[in-house]
């Protein structure tokens, strides 16, 4: 068997990039490993941001029931088992050791017949099979990019397939109009499941998600925002009443509430479905909810969060957070952005509303926009601006040199959060 350092550099030499269907490239695979995909019940979540969220406040749902759940993400934060999780828990580097041992043959094999499979999709065939191996009660599965052609879009119909927040995202390949990328996410909709919706998504998206419910003859469940309440929102999250029922939701900025009222649906479609989870159970779980990287406070005094906001719908979500909260703040901002994603828009909004911007480098990625690029973008927007390569370092500085009624964000692509947080940890 491998050791885990084998196992990752195995993991870390397959490609990450093929052609776009994954869902017929990781079937082959699937069927070499005995299909594990059919001996398990699945949530599975698409969308364009909040799909992490809604993951994340899924299974702490679902946990709380006490069901053994499994739980997979994309991309990790800082550690690659990050993206594998058994029972809140990451797996551990013997598991992951075994399951790369088990793949690998197979995977030669495959590459022998020309029919290789990309890193995504052998993470995939890997976190299906290590689920079912451990005998899952249900699995919280998250989309990798768009849906209907997405590896994970393997699986049969689940019990729900959930639609989180749809914007513009990977256009390249989803396509220029949020009908478009609607159509990639409501691919993962399928006759026999049940399907819950975001409750903001635009009417264009909206529009094609009812189109493919009905070919499918399905009633989609919709969040009813005329029996919200929001009691209260700020850096302790919210308190919201639903349908008369109070919920706090620790996970922060307003976003996060709508993301919440998603995960109610999708445990009112699986009741429907013939579960039983009580209104006890879906409140202490997503009162308990953790997601990594996702305006996550990492230390107070001064504020330091960590948010991966890399599309323009992130940026906005948390340009809103910053505008509610920190309204007349020094606010300091790290931002390192990759050069394939909008990264004039997110660059333009925050540096706008920092008193000191720190451009950085995303690390382990070839797609990093340079850190000194960043910068000068920024210039035209802020009045304090420096390039520091180093997240970490970058992170450091900004908190070490800020008072402690301050803000410290760092955001951008997650290939350099999980670095900036290691930056906020660091003592001296």
């Amino acid at each position: 068997m491998m050791t885990y350092q084998e196992a990752m550099d195995f993991i870390n030499h397959i490609p990450h990039i093929g052609k776009r269907n994954g869902v017929n490239r990781v079937r082959p695979l699937l069927e070499k490993l005995g299909n594990p995909q059919q001996h398990l019940r699945f949530v599975h979540v698409a969308g364009t941001n909040g799909k992490g969220s809604t993951v994340a406040m899924t299974a702490s749902v679902l946990r709380q029931a006490g069901l053994r759940v499994g739980m997979f993400i994309s991309p990790y934060v800082e550690d690659f088992r990050e993206r594998i999780q058994l029972d809140g828990q990451w797996i551990s580097k013997e598991d992951l050791a075994e399951e790369v041992s088990t793949l690998a043959p197979l995977f030669r094999q495959l590459q022998q017949e020309d029919r290789a499979v990309t890193e995504f999709e052998f993470d995939t065939a890997m976190a299906l099979h290590y689920f079912a191996r451990k005998k899952c009660d249900m699995v919280v599965l998250e989309v990798g990019m768009g849906g209907k052609l997405d590896a994970t879009n393997c699986i049969d119909a689940p019990d729900v397939s959930a639609i989180a927040s749809i914007s513009f995202d990977h256009t390249q390949y989803l396509g220029n109009t949020l009908a478009e990328i609607a159509g990639e996410k409501a691919g993962i909709i399928k006759m026999g499941s049940r399907v819950a919706i975001y409750p903001k998504e635009p009417e264009e998206a909206m529009e094609v998600i009812r189109k493919v419910c009905r070919q499918n003859s399905i009633q989609p469940n919709l969040p009813d925002l005329s029996q919200l309440e929001i009691l209260s929102c700020g850096g302790e999250g919210s308190v919201i009443r639903y349908k008369g029922k109070q919920l706090h939701i620790p996970l922060l900025g307003e976003h996060q509430i709508y993301n919440a009222l998603t995960v109610c649906a999708i445990f009112e479609e699986l009741n429907a479905g013939g579960w039983d989870f009580d209104w006890e159970t879906i409140q202490k779980g997503i009162g308990q909810a953790r997601f990594e990287g996702r305006q996550e406070v990492i230390c107070r005094e001064p504020l330091c969060l960590v948010d991966g906001a890399h599309n323009p719908d992130g940026v906005d979500s948390l340009c809103r957070t910053i505008d509610r909260f920190f309204a007349g703040k020094q606010v300091t901002v790290v931002m390192g952005m990759l050069e394939d994603k909008d990264y004039a828009y997110g660059l333009s909004q925050l540096a706008q509303r920092a008193s000191r911007f720190i451009a950085a480098t995303p690390q382990d990625t070839p797609r990093a926009l340079p850190a000194g690029k960043a910068a000068e973008i920024a210039k035209s927007y802020c009045q304090r601006v420096e390039a520091v390569d180093d997240p970490a370092q970058a992170a450091f500085l900004a908190k070490s040199q800020a008072g402690a009624e301050d803000v410290v964000i760092a955001c951008g692509s997650l290939y350099m959060i999980g670095y900036a947080k290691q930056g906020f940890l660091r003592e001296e």
